[in-house]
């Protein structure tokens, strides 16, 4: 029976929040043996463990990632949906999901060419389980979401009661697209659009700047209250870029910078870099083990382990321990690696 997509979290026990893990299931493995869980989920210390998403695509073997979450869930954890399981619940064939849709497997056979492929009967049980899944977590005192809480966005969530997660992104979807007709970009975009289909996929391509189609992406992820939170607030780019895929023309935009709330929250998605000196992520001014923004209230607790997939490239130049997997301890305000390392969180 669906429930609200905005579910209380945890307040009566101690909290792991675990960070995107993007089908990498031995750091998964490892991640929890350093945290002290049992194969059941078992802690000795009555600890529960959050998951904010984005628990597919890229790695190795997200069919089995999914499965061991399910199997926590089922025995009293918590998980939340990010972007990457909203695109399978609605079809949407991103980068590194040739796992479960074979289309895309033949887009990237050169590049994720060692992940287990999902069956038929997979696709149907994973669809089904985190369709249960609801988009945010909160308590008095904390606020657990994939990308970006965003109070208005929120608001209209929670206006749809017990719905499931399909269903609701389906109807703001819709909502949004019978309503692009009447944008003043609209024309243009249409005129824009087939050359970008043709192109979009090119990482070669001398790209030109295509602001209506830039503005179609600023408007979709704004009027789609799902998509706004699991995927962050987005501002136009300087410049075309390639990214995940495709070329894009719209960046993501630090929105912990005008959360005015007390209440702290838990973000992944952002692909942050734990290396102190050198982050090419423009988004964090601040430290791996800093609170981000305006009332350093907002961490991100994603540390790109969805990147690894790079070291097993033929020739690769990148190392596995700079992609990590990382569970924040609450009320501890301790990170946790998948290697065993550990680091305090400072400025809160």
């Amino acid at each position: 029976m669906p429930q609200p997509l905005i579910r209380s979290l945890p307040d009566d026990c101690p909290l792991d929040i675990v960070g995107d893990i993007h089908g990498e299931i031995d750091a998964l493995q490892d991640l929890l043996r350093h945290l002290g869980y049992d194969k059941n989920g078992r802690h000795p210390e009555n600890r529960r463990l959050v998951f904010v998403g984005d628990f597919v695509d890229r790695g190795v073997d997200s069919v089995a990632v999914v499965r061991k979450i399910q199997h926590l869930t089922d025995n009293g954890h918590c998980a939340i949906l990010g972007n990457h399981e909203l695109n399978l619940l609605h079809g949407d064939q991103k980068d590194g999901a040739g796992w479960f849709f074979e289309r895309q497997r033949e887009r990237e056979k050169h590049r994720y060419v060692q992940y287990k492929i999902a069956t038929e009967q997979e696709k149907e049980e994973i669809i089904n389980y985190i369709n249960t899944l609801p988009i945010a977590l909160e308590n008095k005192n904390l606020r657990v979401i994939h990308a970006a809480w965003l109070s208005s966005k929120i608001k209209q969530i929670r206006a749809l009661g017990n719905i499931d997660a399909k269903t609701a992104f389906a109807q703001f979807r819709q909502k949004a697209k019978a309503e692009e007709k009447n944008q003043p970009w609209y024309a243009q975009y249409v005129a824009q659009h087939a050359f970008y289909h043709q192109h979009h996929r090119d990482e070669y391509f001398d790209m030109p700047y295509l602001s209506a189609v830039g503005a179609y992406d600023l408007y979709h992820g704004e009027a789609h209250p799902m998509r706004a939170v699991s995927c962050g607030t987005e501002m136009a780019a300087d410049k075309p870029f390639y990214a995940a895929g495709r070329w894009r023309f719209v960046t993501r935009n630090p929105w912990w910078d005008d959360y005015e709330d007390d209440i702290p929250v838990i973000i992944g998605h952002y692909w942050r870099e734990w290396n102190f000196h050198h982050n090419h992520n423009k988004l964090f001014t601040a430290l791996p083990n800093q609170w981000l923004g305006k009332k350093k209230n907002v961490f991100c607790v994603d540390f790109s382990i969805g990147a690894l997939w790079k070291t097993r490239l033929p020739q690769s130049s990148f190392v596995a321990k700079q992609f990590r997997l990382c569970a924040f301890r609450q009320p501890e305000n301790i990170l946790i690696f998948n290697n065993g390392e550990t680091s305090k969180i400072v400025d809160f």
